[in-house]
This record gives structure tokens, C-alpha cells and sequence, in this order.
């Protein structure tokens, strides 16, 4: 009968197409009210306007459409009654039902490989719990399973995939459950309202003894949204579709979570990867209600299920969160500004290229910076964040938003790269209006300065991968408090990036000599995690005597000594023995010389400190400053004697010296 009634619907069409199209010059001519009032055929799509070929084909999509739909209500028909029986495979009309609704927007699914996956992963399940209850055997069950932070999705597509959205993940996990035998113990919760990032959340959850487990998050379940049993996916599926009656999300429109109430295909559109803009969604068709899930969901997590979490286990504070997000410059480090570079170079010719040597990022790398990201986006739309979190958030996302878009290429996670770096350009976007509008007052620019320097110490030199945030990190070297330790690390950061080095060695060159050391220090150990691929900073020799002519002439002998303490390992007295003769050949005064000695002097007491030779260390140094006798050497020299006296090198001896003034 179906078949008949989908033949006639196509001869009926295309009868009527071919009688349109030989009228259609009389009917373009005269426009009577019966022509202007076609509703039911979309204007695009009138057969007058429309070649035979193209009208055959709108026919073809129709009549397809029709067969999608009468399958559909035959197998919410089937479910339904194998319910009532006590026969439902719960898994298996999900995986139908996918197959009905990737034909319908017209994706490819291989339906028969993700059933054989998902048969394999309930006998496991079926296996565990004979031994294990469900809040443990899931995450085992399920554990290379990922979380991706995409919202609809179909539940064959996770088994194909290795992992999806909290809807996939939800539908998958409960119908395992419900299939291996344990339906009184599988249910969903479904929080309506969007959260942060305009998404609703569904849950996988486990009731067993009275207990509410969430298995994604292995904690107690936040009890709110709407709780309902694994078996009503079947409803859920029949509302989304318009196969029983329901009413919208209150709230927000459906269109904000991620679906479409315009049509009954319910597909994603909140992404901003072309590639992904056909999601299918059952949110439409869950139990409405106004309770959001608190907080965000991240881009990505090594896996989509937790282990159960003890009872003194308890979930991250947001405040927490978003203070991880403030010190995001401690993730990222200064090396981003001056990366090293590999140079390939061929056997024959001179031309050659320089690239960048990348770490393949772990899976437990790419789930922290996926939870940064979140955290950095939740401190910028937070009500409580002021101008300064907001502008260090949006330089967060801007700089790990590109570093995430790299590691998930490099880990073949193309879809996530994607989201990643259009985090990136829109918080550089949204960066750079708000630099803009600072810099145009001059109140406001002193205000912020003043803050970003007081409460971002040791981090303002992450506002660089924002355009013009070279001049707010200057701005708060110029308002920010002068013994601030965080102008350090400004300035080495303003000294790595090429656009600002200029500026910043004629900066750097008028403090006092000690703190260029420290500057120093900070720059020789900007590529530190990166060994063995790149040891050090180098920094090329100035071409004349301009601005920070001398002060690289320095680094190349304070780098060459900080080779020999933190890398090579080599004797302080050999170090101490070659400085003279370097920094003199660098037209370097007793001054400098003497703060280089005490440099390597105090940071190798430290070393020192553990070991049995520290005596031997303690000479030597000795000797040196009195060799040297410049006067800002005077308490060193001082500390030195008093350990000589003790006898001894120690955590104690050493603590006690660095107290003389």
C-alpha cells in the first residue's frame, strides 16, 4: 500500500510539472488570485519556474521523504509494542532509527559495522556486571570512548566515531545498560535550559541502591531537569519527529540548544564548521523544563565516562575554574613568541626552510587544554570578571585557542582543530575591539594597566597574541607598581617577540645591571620544555651600537655560562675560571662581570646545597669575588664567609647566610 501510494504521489507530481511548465508563459502573464496564493508549494520550487530534470528531482526528494516517514512511524509503532511485550531492544531501534534520519538529510552511516561495535561493547557490559555494578563496569565498559564537545549527533555515529556528544554519549550508554539486562538501573536526566555556551545538557544516569550516579562526570547527579528511564528514548524520538504530541522547551527556543523546531529532521546548527552544520538532535522531543546545567561543557575529554568518584570527591568550584583560566600564561609559556626552528636544509643549493618541532600531543594534553579553553570563555561571560579578566581571557583563548587548533591536527582530530581556532579568531577579534576601545581613553588605559599589573603578575605578557596588546603590556610597565615582580617576565616576553625588541632593550638597558640579569634568565630558559629539541634562546649580535647593542653583547656571555651551570653540568670552578676572559672579549666592565659571578654563585649554592662538594664550590667562589673586588659583591662575600666558618654546606647553613644584609 505504501509503495502504491508513493508511485502516485511521483506520477502525480510530475503529471502536474509538465502541464505547469506548458502553461507557464499564460500563467507568468496574467497573475490571478489563485496564482498568488500557493502556500503549500514553496516559491523556489514552483513547477513554472522549474526545468522537467529539476522538477523530477524535488518529486524524487519528496517521495523519498514520504518513505523515510512511514518508516519512521513503523518502527516508534514496533517499539512501542515490544515494550509493552517486554521485548525491546532499546539499541537497535536507536540504530534504526538513525539510519531513517542520516538517509533523510542525506549522510552516510555504516549502520550494520556500528551495531556489530555496539553488540560487542553490551556483551562486555553484560560480562562486567555479573561481577560489578554499573557505575563501575560503564567506565570500563566504555573507556575509549571520547567526549566531543559537539552538540547532536547520532548514537551510530559515537560507535563509529570513538566518541560524542553528551546526547550520543547519553543514548549509547543507557541502551547498553537497559540491553545487558539491567533496565531498572538505566535512565537519562535532561537539563533544558542552555548553559553557558547556549547548549542543553543530557546525562547518562545509573540508579542502583537508592544512589543517582552521573557516569559521565562518576559523581552524584545533579538532581534537577527532568529524570526519565532509558526505554521513553523511544517517546523522546517519537516527539522529536512530530509522531506525538508535545510542547516546545520552555524557556529558550529549540534553536538555541542546538536544534531546529521548524522541521522534523532536528538537525544541529550551532557549530561553525560547515562540515558539521547537519547534526541530528533529539532535544526537542525531552520533557521540558527551565534547570540548567551549571557551568560549560569542554571542547574535548579523553574520556566520555568517569571513573566513580569517592564520597569526598567535589565537583571543581566554577571560581576555581575560571582562576585556572587567569594563570593560562603558565600553560602556554613565553617560547610561543619565539619558537624554535628546525633548519632543513638540502644536500645540494642553499635554499632550504626552517619549520617549528611540535610534541603529538596525549590525549590527557589535548582534555586540559579543551577544559583551559572552556575556563578561559567562562571567565570572559562571567558577571563577576572586570575589564582585566575579560581582556586576559580573550588573550587566553586567542593563544591556546591556535595551540589546540595545532595539537588536534597533530592528533588527527581535525573537527575539534576547526572549533578550536574559531575560538581563537573570535576572542582575537573580540580582543582587539577592547584594546582599541582602552587605548582611546587615557583614564581608562592607567586604570586597567594598574590592575592587569597588581593581579595578572608574571601573565601580562600573554595580552601580545591580541592585536595592540604590545601597548597595554607596555602601559603597565609604565603604571604598573616599579618593584612589581612581574615586570620582569613582561620585559623578557616584550625581548623575545621580534615586533617589541627593539623597544624593549632600550627599556631593559636603563635598569640597574642585576635586573638585566634576571631579565636574562627569564629569556635563556623560555624554550626549557622543549629539550632536547632547543636548550636555550639565542639572540643575534646587535649589527652596531644602537639601542641594546650591549646588552646582547652581555647575553652572549651570560648565556654561555648558563650552558655551563644548568645544561652541561660543568664544574662552577671551570665556569667561574672562563668568565673574566669572555666578558672581556665581549667589552663587558668589572661590573657586569661581577654580576654574572654572583648570578652563578648563588643559584649554584643551591645546587650545591644536596651535595657533599658543596666546601669545594664555596673556595672557588671565594677566590673569584676576591679576584674581581667590585663593590656590589660586598655581602655575597660576606654569606660566603659565614659558611666557610660553619664548615659546611646546607639547606640550613645556606638559609642563614642569604639573612646577612
Amino acid at each position: 500500500m505504501a509503495r502504491r501510494a508513493t508511485a502516485a504521489l511521483l506520477v502525480s507530481i510530475v503529471g502536474h510539472a509538465c502541464l505547469f511548465a506548458w502553461l507557464g508563459g499564460a500563467g507568468r502573464a496574467i497573475k490571478s488570485p489563485a496564482n498568488t496564493n500557493t502556500p503549500s508549494i514553496p516559491e523556489e520550487l514552483r513547477p513554472a519556474d522549474l526545468p522537467i530534470a529539476a522538477l523530477t528531482s524535488v518529486a524524487e526528494r519528496l517521495a523519498r521523504a514520504e518513505k523515510l516517514a512511514v518508516e519512521r512511524r513503523a518502527l516508534v509503532e514496533k517499539a512501542r509494542k515490544d515494550k509493552l511485550d517486554g521485548a525491546l531492544l532499546l539499541g537497535d531501534f536507536l540504530l534504526q532509527a538513525n539510519r531513517i534520519d542520516a538517509e533523510e538529510i542525506g549522510q552516510e552511516i555504516d549502520i550494520a559495522e556500528a551495531r556489530a561495535r555496539y553488540e560487542t561493547h553490551v556483551a562486555a557490559l553484560r560480562e562486567a556486571l555479573k561481577e560489578s555494578d554499573v557505575k563501575h563496569a560503564a567506565p570500563a565498559v566504555f573507556g575509549e570512548l571520547k567526549y566531543h564537545g559537539r552538540p547532536g549527533g547520532l548514537m551510530g555515529r559515537a560507535l563509529l566515531d570513538g566518541g560524542g556528544s553528551c546526547e550520543q554519549i547519553s543514548q549509547l550508554v543507557a541502551s547498553a545498560v537497559f540491553d545487558a539486562g539491567r533496565p531498572e538501573a538505566a535512565f537519562l536526566r535532561f537539563y533544558g535550559a542552555p548553559m553557558s555556551d547556549g547548549v542543553a545538557h543530557l546525562a547518562p544516569i545509573a540508579i542502583e541502591g537508592g544512589e543517582e550516579r552521573d557516569l559521565m562526570t562518576g559523581r552524584g547527579a545533579l538532581l534537577s531537569g527532568k529524570l526519565l528511564p532509558a526505554a521513553d528514548l523511544i517517546e523522546v524520538y517519537a516527539r522529536a519527529h512530530g509522531l506525538s504530541p508535545h510542547e516546545p522547551v520552555a524557556g529558550k527556543t529549540a534553536a538555541t540548544q542546538g536544534s531546529n523546531t521548524n522541521t522534523n529532521t532536528n538537525t544541529n546548527t550551532n557549530t561553525n564548521n560547515p562540515s558539521e552544520a547537519e547534526r541530528p538532535t533529539l532535544f526537542n522531543g525531552f520533557p521540558p523544563n527551565n534547570d540548567r546545567y551549571p557551568g560549560s561543557l569542554p571542547l574535548y575529554a579523553a574520556r566520555a565516562l568517569k571513573e566513580p568518584a569517592g564520597a569526598d570527591e567535589i565537583p571543581e568550584d566554577p571560581e576555581a575554574a575560571r582562576e585556572r583560566a587567569r594563570s593560562c600564561a603558565y600553560v602556554l609559556r613565553m617560547a610561543m613568541l619565539k619558537p624554535p626552528l628546525i633548519d632543513v636544509v638540502p644536500l645540494e643549493g642553499n635554499t632550504g626552510l626552517s619549520v617549528e618541532p611540535r610534541r603529538v600531543p596525549t590525549p590527557l594534553q589535548l582534555e586540559r587544554e579543551a577544559a583551559l579553553l572552556q575556563a578561559a570563555e567562562d571567565l570572559v561571560g562571567a558577571e563577576a570578571s572586570d575589564e582585566a579578566d575579560r581582556i586576559m581571557g580573550l588573550a587566553c583563548l586567542t593563544a591556546l585557542g591556535e595551540v589546540a587548533a595545532i595539537d588536534f591536527t597533530l592528533a588527527r582530530e581535525p573537527r575539534f582543530a576547526d572549533a578550536a581556532f574559531a575560538k581563537h579568531k573570535r576572542a582575537r577579534e573580540e580582543g582587539r575591539r577592547a584594546i582599541e576601545d582602552l587605548l582611546r581613553k587615557d583614564d581608562d588605559i592607567e586604570r586597567v594597566a594598574r590592575k592587569l599589573s597588581e593581579d595578572f603578575g608574571g601573565r601580562t605578557w600573554l595580552l601580545l597574541a591580541l592585536p595592540g596588546g604590545d601597548e597595554l603590556v607596555f602601559a603597565t610597565l609604565a603604571h604598573g607598581r616599579r618593584d612589581n615582580w612581574g615586570r620582569v617576565s613582561a620585559l623578557a616576553a616584550l625581548v623575545l617577540w621580534p615586533a617589541t625588541q627593539a623597544r624593549a632593550l632600550a627599556l631593559v638597558e636603563k635598569l640597574p645591571i642585576q635586573n638585566q640579569v634576571s631579565v636574562m634568565h627569564e629569556v635563556f630558559h623560555a624554550h626549557d620544555h622543549m629539550r632536547p629539541w632547543a636548550t636555550n634562546v639565542e639572540l643575534s649580535p646587535s649589527p652596531g651600537e644602537g639601542a641594546g647593542a650591549t646588552f646582547r653583547r652581555a647575553y652572549g656571555v651570560f648565556r654561555a655560562m648558563a650552558f655551563r651551570l644548568w645544561e652541561a653540568h660543568r664544574s662552577v670552578d671551570e665556569i667561574l675560571q672562563a668568565l673574566p676572559d669572555e666578558a672581556r672579549r665581549a667589552g663587558l666592565d668589572a661590573a657586569w662581570e661581577a654580576a654574572f659571578l654572583e648570578y652563578c654563585t648563588r643559584n649554584a649554592l643551591g645546587l650545591y646545597s644536596l651535595r657533599t662538594t658543596g666546601m669545594t664550590l664555596v673556595m672557588a667562589a671565594k677566590e673569584a669575588v676576591r679576584k674581581n673586588g667590585h663593590p656590589s659583591l660586598g655581602t655575597l662575600s660576606k654569606q660566603l664567609d659565614y659558611i666557610e666558618l660553619q664548615g659546611r654546606l646546607d639547606a640550613r647553613t645556606l638559609a642563614d647566610a642569604m639573612r646577612i644584609p
